[in-house]
């Protein structure tokens, strides 16, 4: 038995493909985690792991939940794939940053970048009728509304989306300072992809991609005002 616990929407179906042997369920995971090198991973926030609903679980769950990271199983994952993938519009913005996650969120000029992507990615799946579900306490629709307020309305109403451990990054940013390829195809590009197949544009997403893959080879670290700017263009 195989479980994907990788960003993005496709990696289950990609693995079916080609572990024809092995029952694939594909999971997601809702809290930061950091590498910190040694074996030491360190988890910046909050939740459970979420699987799609399969029989063949059953023997796990109770090991899971006795170290701590109980499944939280879905009759379909794909929506809470597609929110967890809105959440992740934020890697490329954060990795640009070379800012500690909560710092970058605390600046309202990367908040409008990613609440930019957010919104050209909730119209792409409107068309597509795709609903993501509901991770946090508040609806992923009204994300791009709260994003863009002022820091300190922000600060105010969104305490505990800033309720992110000092130490946290994005996984996107550990690739860059580690040399390694991104996972950009999977969040930002896989929303292109989705507004491709339906004759729409993602202009902003398709920014950050091409950002990313610039910033794969010749790393900066971009201001909020900077990275708005560019995405405004």
């Amino acid at each position: 038995m195989v479980v994907s616990f990788q960003n993005g929407v496709r990696n289950g179906e990609l693995l079916r493909s080609r572990l024809t042997e092995q029952v694939v369920v594909p999971g997601m995971v809702p809290f930061n985690v950091l590498n910190r090198g040694a074996g030491v991973f360190h988890q910046g926030t909050e939740g459970a792991l979420d699987v799609q609903r399969d029989a063949a679980l059953a023997p796990y769950v109770e090991a899971f939940q006795w170290a701590g990271l109980p499944l939280r199983q879905h009759d379909d994952i794909l929506p809470v794939q597609w929110a967890k993938l809105l959440l992740n519009l934020n890697n490329p913005i954060n990795a640009l940053s070379n800012l500690p996650l909560r710092d970058e969120l605390s600046q309202r000029a990367y908040r409008r970048c990613l609440a930019a992507a957010q919104a050209e990615t909730l119209g792409i799946l409107t068309a597509a009728g795709v609903e993501p579900a509901q991770l946090l306490a508040v609806p992923m629709r009204r994300f791009p509304t709260i994003l863009r307020l002022p820091d300190f309305l922000f600060r105010r109403l969104a305490s505990k989306m800033l309720a992110i451990d000092p130490l946290a990054r994005t996984s996107m940013w550990e690739d860059l300072e580690a040399g390694r390829p991104t996972e950009i195809d999977y969040l930002n590009g896989e929303v292109v992809r989705l507004a491709e197949s339906l004759g729409r544009p993602a202009p902003v997403n398709a920014k950050l991609v091409e950002l990313i893959r610039a910033a794969e080879t010749d790393r900066r670290a971009w201001s909020g005002a900077e990275l708005l700017r560019e995405l405004q263009r």
